[in-house]
């Protein structure tokens, strides 16, 4: 006999959205269900660099915006 478990939707995989908050100047903090979640951090070259609450660097992106996307990836 084979147990099986639906398949988890996306938001239950994720454990929802990301809220964003600005800390200080060029740093953003990422909580999702009350639990830090990565932050981005503004660089010298003018990009913004992501990463994820366990340290994995996401990378270096144009954009503000496009870091926060790297997460949903």
């Amino acid at each position: 006999m084979t147990i099986t478990r639906p398949a988890a939707t996306r938001e239950q995989k994720t454990g929802g959205p990301i809220q964003w908050k600005v800390i200080q100047r060029g740093l953003w903090i990422g909580k999702r269900g009350g639990e830090f979640a990565g932050m981005i951090e503004s660089v010298r070259d003018g990009g913004f660099a992501a990463m994820t609450c366990l340290g994995e660097q996401l990378g270096t992106f144009s954009t503000v915006d496009a870091a926060k996307h790297s997460f949903a990836a």
